[in-house]
């Protein structure tokens, strides 16, 4: 559900705590254009399973793209050092 033609935006996304008439809570997350969602406790765990999911791999797959990146570098710069020293 990614929708690249939207940029990202930096406004705050707001979750609170909403309870019933009948006792029952509910989650709310309110997003940046005013919109309301509701979830029950249920749904809004799920949801956070998988924002922590993505921003894990995210993590590390930017971790692994500098870790290459460095290795790559000590690599070169090896070459170099053994080049000099001939």
């Amino acid at each position: 559900m990614n929708h690249p033609e939207t940029p990202p935006s930096n406004e705050a996304v707001f979750v609170t705590l909403t309870s019933g008439p009948d006792g029952t809570d509910n989650i709310a997350l309110e997003l940046p254009g005013g919109e309301r969602v509701m979830m029950t406790p249920a749904q809004a765990r799920r949801l956070a399973t998988s924002l922590i999911t993505a921003v894990n791999r995210a993590e590390v797959k930017a971790s692994l793209r500098v870790s290459t990146n460095m290795w790559r570098r000590m690599d070169e710069t090896e070459a170099r050092l053994s080049s000099v020293a001939s």
